[in-house]
């Protein structure tokens, strides 16, 4: 009798094991567009849905300026007027993979609205005549894209309206970054690469 009751409460404890284990698998799981799983937040080129990221991490930082990395490199292969729509999209792309959560919040609405802003300069001087430059795209981000050129007679007009853009974004990354002690190293490494991409927006 006694024996009997050892095996079955043997039994119980190794099925609760298995659930708790079961448990911890789903906690830290996330949901993917295409019913998947994956082990955590993305901002890397591949997209995903990510859980809320309430705290900076180098991986996710590193992953962040790697992409506006890659944009820089894409955007300066094209003809300068294609590249504030170059920019412009791809600036989008970025926005769209941080992470969503306290951690990033700050810094994909600064990047998201600075796109913004660069769709509105280029929709101000748009060569409707210039052939359309097909994206090659870059080592992070794979989607193929199609850039819309800019007149050439107002280029440099709309190069200092766009470095504007992107110098008023840094500047704003970095004030985010005053503002906690546990973001201020991440935000100003992506506040540095987004500044960066002015180099793109010389005037030709």
């Amino acid at each position: 009798m006694n024996t009997s009751i050892r095996v079955r409460s043997f039994g119980a404890a190794i099925l609760a094991a298995a659930l708790a284990v079961a448990g911890v698998q789903e906690a830290f799981s996330q949901s993917t567009p295409g019913g998947g799983t994956s082990s955590g937040p993305t901002a890397s080129g591949t997209a995903g849905t990510s859980t809320s990221t309430a705290t900076p991490t180098s991986y996710l930082t590193n992953s962040i300026t790697r992409n506006i990395d890659a944009v820089r490199a894409e955007c300066a292969s094209y003809d300068p007027v294609y590249r504030i729509d170059c920019l412009r999209q791809r600036l989008l792309d970025i926005a769209r993979r941080i992470p969503r959560g306290p951690a990033y919040d700050e810094a994909r609405r600064i990047i998201s609205q600075a796109a913004g802003k660069l769709g509105r300069i280029q929709a101000g001087n748009i060569d409707r005549r210039a052939p359309r430059q097909r994206s090659r795209g870059n080592a992070r981000l794979k989607e193929s894209k199609t850039y819309v050129a800019i007149k050439r007679e107002n280029l440099n007009k709309a190069m200092e309206q766009a470095r504007q853009v992107i110098q008023e974004a840094e500047t704003q990354l970095l004030r985010a970054a005053e503002n906690s002690e546990k973001r201020a190293n991440h935000y100003q490494q992506i506040a540095a690469a987004v500044g960066s991409t002015k180099v793109l927006l010389r005037s030709a």
